[in-house]
C-alpha cells in the first residue's frame, strides 16, 4: 500500500521524500524479518544435526519452469546455505 502511494507522489517532492522513507524502513523490516528466519533455522539445523546434506537447485529454472516466478527467487535459499555452511 504505501508503495503505491509512493508511486502517485510527485517525484522529488516533500510529500514523495517523506513516503520515500517510509516504504524504506518497511523494506528493510522485511529484509530484516527474513534474515532473523533464516538465522533461526539454521541454528536449529546446525544444532540438531551433525552433517546436513543440501541439494543444489536451480532457482532461475524452477522460476521458469514451474510458474512460480517471484516467489521462487524471493525465498532467500542462497542466503540460507551460507547461513548454514557458515554455522556447521
Amino acid at each position: 500500500k504505501e508503495q503505491r502511494i509512493l508511486s502517485r507522489r510527485k517525484k522529488g517532492s516533500a510529500r514523495w521524500e517523506k513516503q520515500r522513507l517510509k516504504v524504506a524502513e518497511l523494506q528493510e523490516k522485511t529484509a530484516n524479518q527474513r534474515k532473523n528466519f533464516l538465522h533461526h533455522q539454521s541454528k536449529e539445523l546446525a544444532s540438531t544435526y551433525d552433517a546436513v546434506i543440501i541439494e543444489d537447485l536451480d532457482m532461475k529454472g524452477m522460476s521458469q519452469a514451474l510458474h512460480f516466478g517471484k516467489s521462487v527467487h524471493d525465498n532467500g535459499w542462497g542466503m540460507f546455505t551460507t547461513f548454514l555452511s557458515y554455522k556447521l
